[in-house]
């Protein structure tokens, strides 16, 4: 417990920890309430351009206006605006694709604001700040510059919300209601533009697009609900902002590079472990499936078959007939004795009604998805057994009935068998 307390509370006695620490917790929230749209709108890419196109902004506004932090953000913002007509035009006005006119305009603009840094000989500017930032060295004033941003931001998506959703998700419709998508767009690219310089202190331009699109992806594993996403995105943001800042103090770490890849180690937790998109929950979900298919399998099995089977040859056959292991065979065989869907009687298998019930659904989805593959000409006259295999345990009641009905009830099937009638 000491320990904890040491980690949480030492760094805390410094006054530019404390500076930071605000600094982290604002910056998070900003990057991920933006970042959530730009994510949405597959725009990581501009975001990138943006960070770097904000230097010419910054140095003209140096050079006019000294260090002043109200000065060096409306130019850098300017600039970012500036890219977003320029990199519209390109698009609007050539057969240039989108992606090419970012990379063309966002690589000359920083390419610009290099060349007038190295033709200050009086004046030095770190250009190693700029590019990898500082977040132990943000001022007060960054702080409150910071704070507007991200009040602006908020209220912003606040006021703006319906236009934002709608035209993130669907930008015909918002035209169709009246909805400006170039006035909500440009909004967006402004706030962005806010957003990326009152990072560059903390982050950088290298690192700002990371704390810009990896919180907002990382909650895009854990919901699909636009509300939820904004405050996972914010807190993720917060959260690998200030782990980050805590790494960076005890362990003499890059504090941009601390806060990016906590974030990014967030993110693969949540792309490991999401109860819905995770790769484990996934897995588990293929597991169940493909167990259910092979119970399917098996009932389909002993009522196809002739004769009473015993476990042993119903377990062989079903692991000959589907290539699977002796093992898996005789567990889905277990399964079903487990489930009540079949019975041992004088070491016989016999289904039991409700097993019989569920079999004579899997037949007749199978039998019935063959006719009409058949009929359709879907598939070749090789590929039907196979086609049936995979829809028969995906088929719902209603469709197999729609199915039947379409088909005109048939008796049938392509290969002569009987179709059967599912038992009420």
């Amino acid at each position: 417990m000491d320990a904890i307390s040491k980690f949480l509370i030492e760094p805390l006695q410094y006054e530019f920890i404390q500076r930071a620490l605000i600094a982290s917790l604002i910056i998070g929230a900003s990057c991920g309430l933006i970042g959530t749209y730009i994510m949405l709108r597959r725009m990581s890419l501009l975001g990138d351009a943006l960070a770097h196109a904000v230097l010419p902004g910054v140095v003209i506004s140096f050079l006019i206006a000294g260090k002043g932090q109200i000065a060096l953000f409306i130019g850098a913002v300017l600039s970012g605006i500036v890219t977003v007509l320029l990199i519209g035009f390109i698009n609007r006005n050539s057969k240039i694709k989108e992606d090419t006119s970012i990379g063309v305009v966002f690589t000359g603009a920083f390419a610009l604001g290099i060349l007038i840094v190295s033709q200050l000989k009086q004046v030095h500017i770190d250009l190693s700040s700029y590019l990898f930032g500082d977040v132990l060295g943000v001022s007060t004033d960054d702080i409150i510059l910071s704070a507007i941003v991200l009040v602006v931001i908020a209220a912003s998506v606040i006021l703006f919300y319906k236009q934002l959703l709608i035209t993130s998700f669907d930008p015909t419709m918002a035209l169709t209601i009246g909805i400006s998508t170039s006035v909500v767009h440009y909004l967006l690219m402004s706030l962005l533009s806010m957003t990326i310089v009152s990072s560059l202190q903390s982050v950088g331009v290298i690192l700002v697009v990371a704390m810009l699109i990896t919180p907002s992806a990382t909650a895009f594993l854990l919901t699909d609900k636009l509300k939820n996403l904004l405050w996972l995105s914010s807190f993720f943001g917060v959260l690998s902002s200030v782990i980050g800042l805590y790494l960076s103090y005890h362990f003499n770490y890059s504090s941009g590079a601390s806060m990016v890849l906590v974030g990014v180690v967030i993110f693969m937790l949540a792309l490991i472990f999401s109860p819905s998109q995770g790769i484990v929950s996934k897995y588990i979900k293929r597991l169940k499936i493909s167990r259910m298919n092979l119970i399917e399998d098996a009932l389909k099995l002993l009522y196809k078959s002739k004769t009473s089977l015993d476990k042993n040859s119903a377990a062989s056959i079903l692991s000959s007939e589907f290539g699977i292991s002796k093992g898996k065979a005789s567990a889905a065989i277990n399964s079903i004795l487990k489930s009540g869907f079949a019975e041992l009687k004088e070491g016989k298998l016999f289904l039991t009604d409700i097993g019989e019930k569920k079999a004579i659904k899997i037949v007749k989805s199978h039998r019935l998805w063959e006719t009409y593959i058949t009929k359709e000409n879907i598939s070749e006259e090789n590929d039907i057994h196979t086609d049936a295999e995979k829809y028969e345990h995906i088929l719902t009641d209603d469709l197999v009935e729609d199915l039947d009905k379409e088909l005109g009830y048939p008796e049938k099937d392509p290969h002569g068998s009987e179709i059967p009638k599912v038992k009420k």
